[in-house]
């Protein structure tokens, strides 16, 4: 008997084992996302971009940051020029406004680029996420004992999963208009949120043009 539990719990445990490691190498990502039309406009003569603060999806603690940061980290690899994220705050909260009245408001979306003297706004918005945690439960399964099998009932691990859809925006702070557009889908294991919110972005971005990298 003692034999047994213990092929159990090793069984167990290398299952466990084998799983985290398909999952840490992102196997199991997947992304689908709308491909994005042309700006509608030269962006090179559109800078520097400002990014609009992003509130935190529910459930998802960090991820307006996460989502800005990682749109600002990518947009400076086409050569755009960007408004540092965190200067948007002060200006939002002298104009006592959310961020999402300023994106639906072409006047408070005039104000907000402005006061940050940028004639594109991007923003960055989760509309999406849910999430299902990894959870073990118990299964009938035949083991061989000698010249016969026998059932016991063995732990399985089942690993959850995380799901979310953004949508990312520029637009011209002085006509309220969309410039250029792009929305996706991220899937992929839990526990691996931000990787997986990371993919999307940068999948999301990847048909924006490269710019002329600036001279001084």
């Amino acid at each position: 008997m003692l034999k047994a539990r213990a092929e159990m719990v090793a069984r167990f445990f290398f299952l466990m084992a084998c799983g985290s490691m398909l999952f840490a190498m992102g196997c199991f990502t997947s992304l689908t996302v709308d491909r994005s039309v042309p700006p509608a406009v030269d962006l090179k003569d559109y800078q520097p971009v400002a990014i609009l603060p992003s509130p935190d999806a529910a459930g998802f603690a960090g991820s307006g940051s996460l989502l800005l940061t990682t749109s600002q980290e990518y947009l400076k690899t086409k050569n755009f020029i960007v408004t540092p994220p965190e200067r948007g705050v002060p200006v939002l909260l002298d104009m006592n406004q959310t961020p999402e009245e300023v994106s639906r408001n072409a006047g408070l979306l005039r104000r907000f680029g402005e006061a940050l003297r940028s004639r594109i706004v991007l923003v960055a918005t989760i509309l999406d996420y849910r999430t299902q945690k990894s959870y073990i439960s118990s299964s009938t399964s035949q083991v061989w004992r000698g010249a016969s099998y026998e059932y016991q009932s063995l732990p399985t691990y089942h690993q959850g999963i995380s799901e979310m859809k953004v949508r990312l925006k520029m637009l011209d702070s002085e006509k309220g208009t969309v410039v250029w557009s792009a929305e996706g889908r991220g899937r992929g294991p839990s526990g691996f949120e931000a990787r997986i919110l990371r993919q999307l972005v940068e999948d999301l971005m990847k048909d924006l043009p490269l710019l002329p990298e600036k001279r001084d």
